[in-house]
C-alpha cells in the first residue's frame, strides 16, 4: 500500500530510519476483521456508497416494523382466541391459516419479484401487510379472522422473499453482516412488541367468592344448627383492546413501507428502475458500481441441485417448526402448564425475542470469524440443550428453568436463517426472488401441520406437549443439518474447480 509508506529525511544509510519501513509490514498483516469496516470508512465520502448504506438504513426500519408485526401475535393469542370466542386448538387454525398463505404467497411474490419492477412490488406487499395488520383484531367472526390470517401473509411473501435477495443484489458475496444486521432489526422489532401490546391486553378475571348462611332449627327445644357455604363466581372476562396496538404498529409500518417507493421513483428517474442486477452483471468489463458487485455464478449438476435444495428444504422445514411455533405458544404454554399471569407470558416472549435479537446482533459480528458448519454446529448444541432444559423445568416447576431456557433457544435459532442464506450464495448457487420462494415454501411447510399438532395436543392431553414436540423437532432439524453438511463437503469437493472456471 503505497499511500502507507514514508520517505525518511535523513539518508537511507542512517540506521536510525530503518523502522519506518514497518508501515507496508503492519498492513499486511491487518486482522481479516477489519478490512470490511476498513472498506466503509474509506467508501463513506462516495455519493454511491453513501445511497447504497441508506437503502439499507431505510429496509432495516421496514424490517423493524415487520418484526413488530410479526412479535404482535404470540402475546395477542389468548385474546384473539377469546374475541373469536374459541378455544386453542380451534385458535390454532389462525397460525395454519397464516403458514397456507406464506406457502402460496412466497411462490407468487417470489416470480413478482423477478418479473416486475422489485421495488414497486417490495412497496405493495409490505404496505398491504401494514393493512392487513390493522384489521386482523377486528374480525369477531372466528372464519373471517382464519381467512384474514391466511390474506394478512399471502400479501407479503414478496417483501420477505425479496428483501433478502436485495441484500446480496447490493454486496454480493460481502453481504454477510448485512444480511445478518437486517434480520437483527426484523428481531429487535419482535422484541419490542409485546411491551406495545401489554397494556392493550384484556386482564385474566379474578375469580370473587360469596359466602351464604344457612340456619336450621327442627324444634325449638333443640340446639340450632348454623353453616356456612362458600360459592365460587366468575365473573365475565375483561374486553380485549389489542386493536389499539395492532393499529398502532401497522400505521408505523405502513409509513415505513415507502422506502421502496423512494428507491422505485430514484431509480426510475434514473433510468434503471426495470434493469435486474444480476443481468447487468453478465458483462463484467462495462459494470456500474452502482449497479452493484458481480456476483459470482455457480451451476450443479441438476442431480446434485435437486438432492441439496432437497435438504435444504427440509433444513427450512424442521427450522420454521422451530423457529415459528416457540413464540407463537410460549404465552399459552406458560399461562396453562404454569399458572402464570398473560403479562408474564409476554414477557417472557420478550426475553425469546430479546435473545434472539442479541443473537442476531452477536452474529453480524461473528459470522467473520468462523465457517458456517462451526456456526450451525453451534447453534444446534446449544438449541438441543435448551429445549431439553425447558422441557425438564416445565416439568418440575422451575420457573427461572423457563427463562434461561427460552433465552437459550432464541439464540441459538436466531442466525441459523441470514446465515444459510449467505451459504447458499457463496457456496452453492445465486439467490433469486424464485429460489426464496422455494426457500419460504418449506418454511411455510413448516409451519402448516405445526399449529394443529402442538393446539389439539395441548388441549386433548397436556400443556406439556408444546415442549415434547418442540424438542423432538429440535433434533430432526439438527440430524438434517448433519447429512446436508456431508453433502454439501462432498459436492464441493468434486466440482471445486467448476466453480472456479465460472467464477
Amino acid at each position: 500500500m503505497d499511500s502507507l509508506e514514508y520517505t525518511p529525511c535523513a539518508s537511507s544509510e542512517d540506521p536510525d530510519v530503518t523502522p519506518v519501513r514497518t508501515p507496508p509490514q503492519v498492513s499486511d498483516v491487518t486482522p481479516v476483521r477489519t478490512l470490511l469496516l476498513q472498506r466503509i470508512m474509506l467508501k463513506l465520502g462516495n455519493s454511491v456508497y453513501r445511497r447504497k448504506l441508506y437503502y439499507m438504513l431505510g429496509m432495516y426500519i421496514s424490517s423493524f416494523f415487520t418484526g413488530l408485526i410479526v412479535g404482535l401475535k404470540g402475546p395477542a393469542f389468548l385474546d384473539l382466541q377469546q374475541i373469536t370466542e374459541v378455544d386453542t386448538s380451534q385458535g390454532a387454525a389462525f397460525l395454519t391459516a397464516a403458514a397456507v398463505g406464506g406457502v402460496t404467497g412466497s411462490l407468487v411474490g417470489g416470480a413478482l419479484y423477478d418479473r416486475l419492477n422489485r421495488h414497486m412490488v417490495l412497496f405493495v406487499s409490505s404496505f398491504l401487510y401494514a393493512v392487513t395488520c390493522a384489521i386482523i383484531p377486528w374480525c369477531s367472526v372466528y372464519w373471517s379472522m382464519v381467512m384474514m390470517f391466511l390474506i394478512h401473509e399471502l400479501v407479503t411473501g414478496a417483501a420477505r422473499s425479496g428483501t433478502n435477495v436485495e441484500i446480496v443484489e447490493e454486496w454480493g458475496d460481502e453481504g454477510k453482516p448485512f444480511m445478518q444486521a437486517l434480520h437483527f432489526s426484523f428481531s429487535l422489532g419482535a422484541t419490542v412488541a409485546p411491551f406495545v401490546l401489554e397494556p392493550f391486553l384484556s386482564q385474566e378475571p379474578e375469580l370473587g367468592t360469596t359466602n351464604t348462611s344457612f340456619t336450621t332449627t327442627s324444634d325449638p327445644s333443640f340446639t340450632t344448627t348454623a353453616f356456612n357455604m362458600t360459592t365460587t363466581i366468575a365473573p365475565p372476562r375483561p374486553e380485549s383492546n389489542i386493536h389499539y396496538g395492532f393499529l398502532i404498529v401497522a400505521i408505523l409500518a405502513g409509513l415505513s413501507s415507502f422506502v421502496f417507493l423512494i428507491k422505485y421513483f430514484h431509480e426510475k428517474n434514473k433510468g434503471t428502475s426495470n434493469i435486474r442486477r444480476m443481468e447487468a452483471q453478465r458483462d463484467t468489463t462495462d459494470h456500474d458500481e452502482e449497479e452493484g458487485p458481480v456476483r459470482k455464478k455457480r451451476t450443479l449438476p441438476r442431480r446434485l441441485l435437486i438432492i441439496t435444495l432437497a435438504l435444504f428444504a427440509l433444513f427450512y422445514f424442521f427450522l420454521d417448526e422451530v423457529e415459528d411455533t416457540s413464540p407463537s405458544f410460549l404465552a399459552v404454554f406458560v399461562v396453562k402448564q404454569m399458572n402464570w399471569s398473560k403479562k408474564y407470558g409476554g414477557r417472557l416472549s420478550s426475553a425469546f425475542w430479546a435473545s434472539y435479537t442479541a443473537g442476531r446482533g452477536v452474529g453480524i459480528v461473528l459470522i467473520s470469524f468462523v465457517t458456517h458448519d462451526q456456526f450451525f454446529t453451534i447453534c444446534c448444541v446449544v438449541l438441543c440443550a435448551s429445549q431439553l432444559g425447558l422441557l425438564l423445568s416445565a416439568t418440575y416447576g422451575f420457573g427461572t428453568g423457563i427463562w434461561i431456557s427460552i433465552v437459550g433457544i432464541g439464540l441459538a435459532i436466531s442466525v441459523v436463517f441470514p446465515a444459510s442464506l449467505t451459504w447458499t450464495e457463496k457456496e452453492l448457487v445465486q439467490l433469486s426472488g424464485k429460489l426464496m420462494g422455494v426457500i419460504y415454501v418449506a418454511l411455510g411447510l413448516g409451519g402448516l401441520a405445526n399449529p394443529q399438532i402442538i393446539g389439539i395436543t395441548m388441549d386433548l392431553f397436556s400443556p406439556m406437549w408444546y415442549s415434547y414436540v418442540l424438542f423432538a423437532e429440535s433434533i430432526l432439524f439438527s440430524i438434517t443439518f448433519l447429512v446436508l453438511v456431508t453433502l454439501v463437503k462432498k459436492v464441493l469437493s468434486k466440482h471445486k474447480h467448476e466453480f472456479k472456471e465460472r467464477d
